[in-house]
This record gives structure tokens, C-alpha cells and sequence, in this order.
């Protein structure tokens, strides 16, 4: 499919990350906001790119960022792909933006990450609605995107049950794995940090 940042709602994912020499890079991706342009199955590919650098042992950096993206084009879930250089607060457009700030790892080899999520009605109106919320920390984030998982998969067993949709089923399944993924990221970064802080107690007892 033919992305085109100029035409309907847009989901924006950008990121400044901070490489190890000090210097910012940015990354910024648009993608229609249908079907997949959401929290719900945006933010698991996001936890997938700091898996895949802390498996590689490796800091993040925008153009593996750029490229973690590119790769799921024409993936079950696609990722933004098209250049955005706009700004996307001011954007009437953007109907979801996640802003990211990502580091190398300090101890563990999980980046660094925080997040901005904000959602609202694109080209907005008079009472329309928007929601600005913060993950400040890798586990928060992975926290986050558990939770808009869990709720999507919720929200699609329900149209399951009422037969509302003919395509709820399959993405229900969908949404089951990714739940269940993310989930699996989440307990394993949180492992990591605990045996950080475990190894540092130890050494600091060694140190009395």
C-alpha cells in the first residue's frame, strides 16, 4: 500500500534518541491511522525494537529505528513508513502521535526509553477530544504498551460476542499474540532490572 502522510488521520512515531558519543538523532514516521495506527499495536513494535537492541547488545539509534519500521511494511501489523517532517502537535491530521526518547542502557542492555502518547480527534472540532499521558522509563513504557494490548484485545472479544464485525475473530487471535508477547517483554525486562539492582546491592555491601 502507497503511504501517503498528506491524505487522512494520521498515527506519527518519532523518536530522539541519544547516541553513546552524546549526539541526538530523530526519527519521524507517518502511517494512516486505519486499521492498525493505534497504541494497541503500535506500541508492542516499539517494545520489539528495544528487544531486538538488548538482545543484540547493541545501543538504539535512528537509522536501525528507521529501518526495525520499514521492515514491517507489508508485515500482519505495519508500522509508519512514510517520511513525516512536520510537526506533528500542530497537526490537525495526527490523530495519534508517540513520541519517544530513547539512550543506551545504563544497567542493562535494555535502552533507555520514555514515551508522550497523545490521542485526539483529527481535524478537531468545537468539544472535541485529546489525551496527553507519559511512561517515563523502559519498564513504563513496556508497562504502557501492555496495557493498550490487553485493552484492544478486550475490546475486540467483546464485538466477538456481539458479532458486530465480520473480521473481529481474526484480529481477536491477533491481538491474543501480541498480548501475550508483549507480556513475555515486559516480565523479561523486568527480570533484567531486578538482577541489576540485585547485582548492585551486592556491591555495595561488598563495599562497607
Amino acid at each position: 500500500m502507497q503511504l501517503d502522510p498528506r491524505r487522512g488521520a494520521l498515527c506519527v512515531i518519532q523518536a530522539t534518541i541519544t547516541t553513546p558519543s552524546g549526539q541526538a538523532e530523530f526519527v519521524s514516521l507517518a502511517m494512516p491511522t486505519a486499521p492498525h495506527g493505534i497504541p494497541a499495536w503500535q506500541l508492542p513494535i516499539v517494545v520489539s525494537y528495544l528487544h531486538a537492541r538488548s538482545e543484540n547488545k547493541k545501543p538504539p539509534t535512528a537509522a536501525s529505528l528507521t529501518a526495525h519500521l520499514h521492515s514491517r511494511t507489508h508485515s500482519a501489523i505495519p508500522s509508519p513508513a512514510a517520511n513525516y517532517p512536520y510537526a506533528a502537535v500542530h497537526d490537525e491530521r495526527v490523530a495519534c502521535l508517540i513520541s519517544l526518547t530513547m539512550a543506551p542502557g545504563q544497567d542493562t542492555f535494555w535502552p533507555q526509553a520514555s514515551l508522550a502518547l497523545l490521542q485526539q480527534e483529527n481535524r478537531p472540532v468545537r468539544c472535541s477530544w485529546s489525551s496527553l499521558e507519559h511512561a517515563r522509563g523502559t519498564l513504563a513504557v513496556l508497562g504502557r504498551a501492555l496495557a493498550e494490548a490487553e485493552a484492544e484485545q478486550c475490546r475486540l472479544a467483546d464485538l466477538v460476542r456481539n458479532g458486530r464485525h465480520p473480521a473481529a475473530t481474526e484480529l481477536h487471535h491477533l491481538a491474543e499474540r501480541v498480548t501475550h508477547w508483549t507480556r513475555s517483554m515486559y516480565d523479561m525486562a523486568r527480570a533484567a532490572h531486578t538482577a541489576a539492582r540485585a547485582a548492585d546491592t551486592r556491591q555495595a555491601l561488598r563495599a562497607i
